[in-house]
């Protein structure tokens, strides 16, 4: 069987992103808001689960096993990465996975292929690549002593379940929908912690000089300029409420927004007394809104408030808002980092580190891969996923089906 040698053939980009900062990370859990009465619908956390179960879900981690009666599988070696053999039969059951799912006739699945610019080999090529490079990621993490505790995976777990609600059961559930236990979600986890260890050991950098934070945001002041912090009280509708229950609610929400009017209260002592929102015990404070993202009908009262100002009722699909603007940053230039919030200036330095982190990972990687010695086999003629790739559908015939 011929055999191919390469040294740097491994698909790099996109390169994972490094790991954000314990700042960035403290910085997001403040300001993040859940489905349970919070505002705030870019949450990291949950955000970087999701990526991690859609990049399982790539490379074949979540896909159910498939019934091999269908298919042969022809046994053999697919390639070797540093002398490490890649099972031929390893390759094929993430591509049958693939194929059995979506595309079982030959049709189908030339159309597919021919669809996305591949063939049987070039697509198997792929998912070498991909394995190829969960080998090299493996070689590393044991060149540079890294391990991953329970107490890692733990820790996890628990800041997992946090950002998407802080009920246990509820995220057990959502996970359980993608074929996820506890026990297999953590060991997927442990993967996933390894690697951000190793990019920590590899590509870390110092944090940014306040030349730099200024530099950045004066290139980049439209996406910073005219921010509103705010603080909101919030008064729940549920779902399933009725209109009689919705105006129950609005009645209170009214009750409290004329005490707020007439001075009897201050606003973070009736945020911490009446929002359902978790913001309520820092009195409501949900942060800048450039720095996350509002629900429509919460952004624009906002964008009408000046510091100081207060809003009617907002109602929004939480329920109904008592909206405060606390603070504004709009300048022409900034010239010192001190004339730039905190929590924006934070957010700028984590940014600007987490970039620079990403890049001297990528170009690690690179250098790591090129130095890699892979040898691909030639592709068995009776593969299952081999397919004649005349079969598939022209492309005005697919259209004219769509």
């Amino acid at each position: 069987m011929a055999v191919s040698k390469r040294s740097a053939k491994i698909k790099r980009d996109p390169v994972p992103e490094a790991a954000p900062s314990k700042k960035q990370v403290k910085q997001a859990r403040k300001e993040k808001l859940s489905k349970a009465g919070k505002i705030v619908l870019v949450v990291i956390g949950i955000a970087a689960m999701l990526l991690s179960v859609s990049a399982m879900a790539c490379s074949g981690v979540l896909n159910q096993v498939q019934s091999q009666e269908d298919y042969k599988l022809t046994g053999g070696v697919a390639a070797t990465v540093n002398g490490v053999n890649i099972k031929e039969d390893t390759v094929t059951e993430q591509i049958m996975s693939l194929r059995q799912s979506s595309y079982e006739s030959d049709e189908d699945w030339a159309t597919y292929l021919s669809q996305q610019g591949l063939t049987p080999e070039s697509y198997r090529e792929n998912v070498i690549d991909s394995i190829a490079r969960q080998h090299l990621l493996t070689q590393a993490e044991k060149e540079y002593d890294i391990t991953v505790s329970q107490d890692d995976l733990d820790e996890a777990w628990d800041e997992a379940v946090e950002n998407y609600g802080g009920d246990e059961d509820t995220f057990v559930d959502m996970i359980t929908q993608f074929g996820f236990t506890k026990e297999t979600y953590q060991e997927n986890t442990k993967s996933s912690l390894a690697q951000e260890k190793l990019r920590e050991k590899v590509a870390s950098v110092e944090d940014p000089t306040d030349d730099q934070i200024v530099s950045y945001i004066n290139e980049n002041l439209d996406t910073y300029n005219d921010a509103r912090r705010s603080s909101h009280i919030l008064f729940k509708v549920a779902d399933d409420a009725t209109d009689e229950e919705s105006a129950e609610v609005e009645a209170k929400a009214q009750e409290v927004l004329d005490k707020l009017n007439a001075g009897e209260v201050e606003f973070a002592d009736a945020a911490k007394e009446y929002s359902e929102d978790s913001s309520a015990d820092d009195g409501g404070d949900v942060g800048w809104d450039k720095l996350t993202t509002f629900v429509t009908e919460y952004q624009d009262a906002l964008s009408a408030l000046s510091t100081g100002q207060m809003s009617g009722l907002v109602k929004t699909t939480y329920g109904y808002h008592i909206i405060l603007c606390t603070d504004q940053f709009n300048v022409e230039s900034v010239s010192s980092a001190d004339e730039i919030p905190e929590a924006i200036r934070d957010a700028i330095s984590s940014k600007i580190k987490t970039e620079e982190e990403s890049a001297k990972y990528s170009t690690w990687l690179n250098d790591y891969i090129d130095k890699a010695d892979i040898k691909i086999n030639e592709m068995p003629e009776d593969a299952p996923y081999n397919v004649d790739m005349s079969k598939a559908k022209a492309d005005e015939d697919t259209d004219s089906e769509e």
